[in-house]
Parts: C-alpha cells; structure tokens; sequence
C-alpha cells in the first residue's frame, strides 16, 4: 500500500509557513535549528518539483545563517541544505515508506548527514567555527517534529508503529 501523496500547494504553504518560523525562532536558537532542520529534510524534498524543494533549502540555508550572529555568512548552510534536500527527494521516490518507524529511521540519518554536512561546507567556506548544540536539539525532539511531518504530509489513515 502506498501513502497518498500531498498536494503540491499544501506542501509549498507548509514550506512558506517553515520559513517563516525560521524567522521569527532567531531569538531561541536551538528552537530555530529544529524548525530549520525539520523544513530542508522532511517538508523541501516533497515540495513537488526537485527545483522547487532545491529553492525552499536554499532560502532556508540563507535565512539561518542570516539571522545568527556569530556564523559565517558565505553560503555553505545553503549548499548542504540542497544537496540533502536533493538527496532526501531522490531516496522518498526511490524507497518509499510505508511506516513512521521507517519515516523516524531515515530522518534521524538525515539529521546526522545533515549536521556533518552543514559543518563541513561552512568549514570550508569560512575557516573553523562553533557548532553549537542546534544538531542536538534536532535530534532530541525528532520523535515529536518527526511524527507531526508524517501527520501533515500523508493524509491516508493514522499512521502505525508497525
């Protein structure tokens, strides 16, 4: 049984409203880095075209990195925020899931590749920097963002542990 996909409007209104708390979370960083997270891995990639998903990563990539204070500001968020969003698109036609164990498993990959990748790119793009604990709080409150992305994105019937 495959899970119904959602409406491409939906999903761009869940992106926009994505960004937008990406915004208004700069006060509380380690709020701000679970909604970033939550919009480049769970709600991007399923935006309807691979373009539209590569461009809601990027405005995310430059919205966090705009609104922190003591990041680099040169584009590697952005850069990591495309490539998984990419990459987590291709792996959602290429293996879908069935479950929200399988959704939780494939998203906390995500979050590691994510948290390696970010750090990577920013490395390179600006010199050594402080990673601070955003990837942490992502990681700590993925069963809660996690679940709420499998309620809003599948609009089939309750999602089962099993």
């Amino acid at each position: 049984m495959r899970i119904p996909a959602p409406s491409a409007l939906r999903q761009n209104l869940l992106c926009a409203a994505a960004l937008g708390l990406v915004f208004l979370c700069a006060p509380f960083p380690r709020l701000q880095a679970v909604v970033h997270v939550l919009l480049v891995l769970a709600l991007a990639p399923r935006a309807g075209s691979p373009l539209t998903g590569v461009l809601w990563a990027a405005a995310a990539g430059w919205a966090f990195e705009g609104s922190l204070r003591l990041y680099p500001h040169l584009g590697g968020t952005a850069w990591a925020d495309m490539t998984l969003t990419l990459a987590a698109g291709w792996m959602a036609g290429r293996w879908p899931l069935e479950g929200l164990k399988g959704w939780l498993a494939r998203l906390a990959c995500l979050v590691v590749a994510h948290t390696l990748l970010v750090h990577t790119a920013v490395r390179l793009a600006a010199g050594p920097h402080a990673w601070g604990p955003g990837w942490f709080w992502a990681l700590l409150s993925l069963p809660l963002w996690g679940w709420a992305t499998w309620r809003l994105l599948h609009s089939g019937p309750s999602p089962r542990l099993g």
